[in-house]
């Protein structure tokens, strides 16, 4: 008779006895599994892990094949050229055993990355049940990262490829899943799409340590979770959640009975080593262990947890540009395409053109700044999408479409519209003459006349403007003047949280950025720490 003392000593022995035979094995990393998509007509980089000194060889059904020896460490990696756009095809990992992965796509991949706007699901979204039961787009891909902080560099991600389908679409990020749609419509070849995104996270959470030494917030939130640390204890935040959870439950059932809302459900308390907002701990947990898979470009949607304080929304223009530099490092291409989406109007409407110290409209600036500074950048304004009431506008279908049409402009040359940015300006007399790049055809007034551009002189005393556009030299610009400033020094278009009248769009229905001509300082950093 075998006892439950007999089975455990036989399953010790089981384990014993197969652990070298599974750590043997050929194991590619969780990027390169059935559905995947592969950067089209590239070197790709694949890898995994084996025993030690195991040769392993990779072969495309195409007809290429490249082969490593695995490290000390068990970690193998090659480089293999793909194929033009098309598939499916098969990925075969030979060592001392073989891996088939099936139904390969190549095709063009983009890593969308971001906060809780990045990872809003299609099913959140505006339409949903439409959009559910239309997305058919089986060439459409996603590999969504589950959320991941640590302190230490992972190994490997948990997600896996899902084609798209109305069956699947629902849980993909909207803002990727619509930029997606739209340039696999256009461009006709396979999209993949890497998610890695969290709500509330910081910028500095995404970015390796390295660049953050000498960034203020990032140590300012790392010496806050170290203080936190010292007196952590997983046991006592355990008992205490469980503490509050029953009186919760009494509570709960109290409002219940009384017909009254229910109070807000208790969180435990979390090792703040393992916060996601410790900085580096998504880079270390989401971003490192996928560095080098091939990919065409970013799509980055973050900046709201930095927005709120004006300082920090200052000095994100130079968190952005480090984490550009940071990742195109990674990757090994200064000229990895980036693009971003500018925040949109949130909060109550402007009413006054008084100078707002707010952190959103900095924050935008700083989107705008690097747009206008860094190499192979681009800018999705959604100053007109957002929602007064909530920091997550369901509109993520215009929003899809903006990103895909300026990445059809500006990586693939196709023309096609973009956002017009602010460039520089003149003072004529009592006017301020205003130039702009991606007009397109033309600027143009959504509505009678243009709105929401205030003027003022060196008093700082804004005042709402008159706009209109002129041709000069052939190309639109806009003059604003106002009879209450007679020696003008600066000008703002939708300078505020929510500038609900910005209505200066080009002829092909974008948006233009808002902006200001000054650089008064707007930033208390002492009332901020």
């Amino acid at each position: 008779m075998i006892t439950l003392q007999t089975n455990k000593c036989l399953m010790v022995a089981f384990v014993t006895l197969t652990a070298p035979l599974a750590q043997a094995e050929v194991k590619p990393a969780q990027l390169f599994t059935d559905h995947m998509v592969i950067q089209r007509e590239a070197q790709a980089a694949v890898w995994g892990w084996a025993d030690p000194d195991e040769k392993v060889t990779v072969s495309g059904s195409w007809g290429r094949q490249a082969s490593a020896v695995a490290d000390a460490k068990g970690k193998w990696h090659v480089t293999l050229q793909t194929p033009p756009a098309g598939g499916p095809h098969t990925l075969t990992l030979k060592g001392k055993n073989t891996v088939e992965i099936h139904n390969v796509m190549s095709g063009d991949v983009w890593l969308c990355s971001g906060q809780s706007n990045m990872a809003m699901m299609v099913q959140k979204c505006a339409n949903a049940e439409e959009e559910i039961a239309a997305g058919d787009y089986p060439l459409v891909r996603e590999f969504k990262i589950r959320i991941h902080p640590t302190m230490t560099v992972a190994n490997d991600v948990e997600a896996d490829w899902q084609a798209c389908s109305p069956e699947t679409v629902g849980r993909f990020s909207g803002t990727a899943y619509y930029t997606a749609r739209e340039l696999h419509k256009e461009l006709q070849v396979p999209i993949g799409i890497i998610t890695a995104a969290g709500g509330g996270t910081l910028i500095e959470s995404w970015m390796d340590a390295a660049y953050l030494k000498d960034d203020h917030w990032a140590q300012h939130e790392i010496e806050i979770r170290e203080k936190k640390a010292v007196g952590y204890s997983e046991e006592k935040a355990i008992a205490e959640h469980r503490r509050k959870l029953e009186a919760w439950k009494i509570a709960a059932a109290k409002a219940k009975a009384e017909n009254k809302p229910l109070p807000r459900r208790p969180g435990r308390e979390l090792d703040p080593h393992k916060d996601k907002n410790y900085p580096g701990n998504l880079y270390r947990g989401m971003i490192a262990p996928i560095v080098g898979y091939g990919v065409k470009g970013v799509i980055w949607y973050q900046g709201e947890s930095n927005a709120f304080m004006p300082g920090r929304a200052e000095y994100y223009d130079v968190q952005l540009r480090r984490l550009i530099e940071n990742w195109r490092r990674d990757w090994q291409s200064d000229e990895l395409p980036f693009y971003f989406v500018q925040l949109p109007n949130f909060k109550q409407p402007q009413t006054e053109p008084n100078i707002e110290y707010s952190g959103w409209p900095l924050c935008r600036e700083s989107f705008l700044q690097v747009r206008l500074s860094t190499p192979n950048t681009g800018m999705a304004v959604t100053i007109d999408i957002g929602e007064a009431d909530d920091i997550h506008p369901k509109n993520k279908q215009d929003i899809g479409w903006r990103l895909a049409s300026t990445i059809l402009n500006m990586t693939y040359g196709k023309g096609t519209p973009t956002s017009p940015v602010y460039v520089r300006h003149e003072i004529e007399g009592n006017k301020v003459v205003l130039f702009f790049d991606y007009t397109g055809s033309g600027l143009m007034a959504k509505g009678n006349k243009l709105e929401s551009f205030a003027i003022a002189s060196s008093d700082k005393k804004f005042v709402w403007a008159n706009a209109v556009i002129e041709t000069r030299g052939g190309k639109d610009v806009v003059v604003v003047s106002s009879p209450d400033v007679k020696t003008p020094a600066s000008v703002r278009y939708g300078w505020a949280l929510n500038p609900s009248r910005a209505n200066l769009y080009s002829k092909e229905g974008f948006p233009a950025s808002p902006f200001r001509t000054d650089s008064f300082d707007l930033v208390n950093t002492e009332s901020e720490e």
